[in-house]
């Protein structure tokens, strides 16, 4: 999906602002727009992102997870160990 900015006015004596919508295509953000805003106008709709950008730190803690997994199934005793202390930290705290 792709990010949408546009200028719009929602009434006859204010001044006009700046909206982003998120949406597959450029006439449905501006549909998006209009139920939202219910705008006099809107001026300058444009696309300035997609929203997949943000991907990649998904990606890596999905990476990060998985590592923590195989460590842990690696050096099974020692986590075994650290699983007990805590639970005795927290069952004595």
């Amino acid at each position: 999906m792709a990010i949408y900015k546009a200028e719009i006015k929602t009434v006859p004596t204010g001044s006009s602002y700046t909206v982003t919508v998120e949406s597959g295509s450029m006439s449905t953000a501006k549909q998006e727009i209009e139920h939202l805003y219910d705008p006099i106008y809107i001026r300058n709709l444009r696309q300035v992102g997609s929203s997949s950008d943000g991907s990649v730190e998904g990606t890596w803690f999905l990476i990060a997870i998985l590592i923590a997994i195989v460590v842990a199934i690696q050096f099974w005793p020692i986590t075994l160990a650290l699983i007990v202390i805590w639970g005795l930290y927290k069952i004595f705290k």
